[in-house]
Parts: C-alpha cells; structure tokens; sequence
C-alpha cells in the first residue's frame, strides 16, 4: 500500500471532543494567517475574546465581531496544511463553525493571468499529507465552492481569476521540474492549505470559501519577490478580510 492510501474510515481514538468543551457561538468564521490583518482589526473592530484553541506553541485566540445582526468569527491560523486543518478542526468544535471563510497570500505560477486579481482556486494539487487522511487518494481535489466565490465576487466586482492551485508543504523545494510539471497542469498558483483544508471540510461536511492573491512569483528560473513583506501586501491583506466580511454577510443571508 502506498504511503498516500491512508485513509481510514475506522474510529479515530482522539477527537476534539476528548479535550474541549462543545460550543455554540456562530456558523460563520474568517481566517487568516497575516499577523499584520490581526493586529489591524483588534484594533479597528469592537471584538469579543470568545474561546481559544491550546497549541504547544501557545493558544490560538478564536474572536467575533457583530456585522449588523450577525456575528462573525474570527481567528489567525498557522501556516501549512496539518496545523491549519488541525486548529479548525478543534475551532469547529468550540465555536460551532461550519462555514469558513479562508484567505491568504501564495506564489503565482502565471503572473500574466493573476496580476492584480484575486485567485479563486477551482482544484488544488495534494502535495501534502494531511489531506490523504480525510479524502482518498487522487491528484487533485476540487475546491467545492469556487463556482459559489466567483458568484459572490462577481456580485461585490471584485476583480478575479480562477483556476488550478498546487498545495506543497515545503516551500523551499519548489523546484524548476515541479514548477514545470504543475505548470503543464495549469496550476497558476501555489500554496500550503487549500487542498488539506478541503478534504477535512468535504469529510465533515463543512464549506469551505476560499480565496488567495499572489505576493510573490515562481513563474521562471529564478524566484521574484513582488510584494511579500511588504507594506503592499499588509494593505492587500487588510483588503482581503474586508472582502471576507462581505463573503461572510452573503453567506448569512443564503
């Protein structure tokens, strides 16, 4: 059997369940990985301190904020498709969250399609781990709600593309022959979490909203920064949890 074929429908012996208490807060929840986004709405949103997952690396705070009558969640998440899915996971389980509304930076793979739009991605390329222990094994995974996204960015004139993403856990083996093969796939960006975090929300039967913007280019022989690090791409940032918002009150109202 190959190291891939690991999933298991079999009981899992550790769940959320066994460490935390069930809550029930909001459906809806934003996340990001830009320390600069959270610092920016703890300051600029009237927020509540709702729960916390525990990490070794210390907790992971779980807010909300009140747009109109609903309330919406917010948290920043680790990078890399295991963590991230791991601390949704315990998220869902604390808060009551089944819609998530997930956002980042990633590389771009055809700067002549994704300049100045965001990505929408359709399908994501399985080069991690996590998610072969939530869906069978194949080489990509559809993202399911990329029709849904471009409905809503489309209603909101956000400008956009969509197309195929490649999810890798190891950003510095990005390799020319990989780049190559992902390219002739029609990849047009890469990045750590959408695949795993698909498969764990397909098998939960949680949705999945996500969305990405290029900070940096993988696209020839040599690697390019565009923005990344940037105060261009905290205002980018900033500007995708603002669009998130918009997702989350469509979202509320479906």
């Amino acid at each position: 059997m190959s190291i891939i074929d690991s999933f298991d429908e079999s009981r899992p012996l550790l769940n959320p369940e066994n460490i935390y208490t069930k809550g029930s807060i909001s459906d809806t929840c934003i996340v990001t990985f830009s320390h600069e986004v959270l610092k920016d709405i703890l300051k600029r949103y009237d927020y509540k301190e709702e729960t916390c997952a525990a990490t070794a690396n210390g907790k992971i705070q779980v807010y909300s904020f009140m747009k109109g009558n609903d309330k919406i969640l917010f948290y920043m998440s680790p990078i890399g498709a295991a963590c991230a899915g791991c601390i949704m996971d315990e998220v869902s389980y604390l808060t009551g969250a089944t819609n998530f509304i997930v956002f980042g930076s990633c590389g771009s793979l055809n700067p002549a399609v994704t300049s100045g739009k965001l990505i929408v991605p359709t399908e994501s390329y399985r080069d991690e781990g996590f998610s072969y222990h939530y869906q069978k094994a194949s080489d990509y995974i559809e993202i399911a709600n990329s029709k849904r996204v471009s409905e809503m960015f489309d209603n909101l004139s956000v400008p956009y593309v969509c197309g195929r993403s490649w999810t890798t856990d190891a950003i510095y083996r990005e390799t020319e022959g990989n780049v190559a093969k992902r390219k002739k796939d029609g990849c047009i960006a890469v990045e750590m979490e959408s695949a795993g975090l698909q498969a764990i929300c397909t098998f939960k039967q949680w949705e999945l909203y996500t969305f990405f913007f290029a900070s940096d280019l993988v696209d020839g022989a040599v690697w390019q920064n565009v923005n990344l690090g940037t105060l261009e791409e905290r205002k980018e940032q900033i500007n995708c949890f603002e669009i998130a918002v918009r997702l989350a009150e469509l979202i509320k109202k479906k």
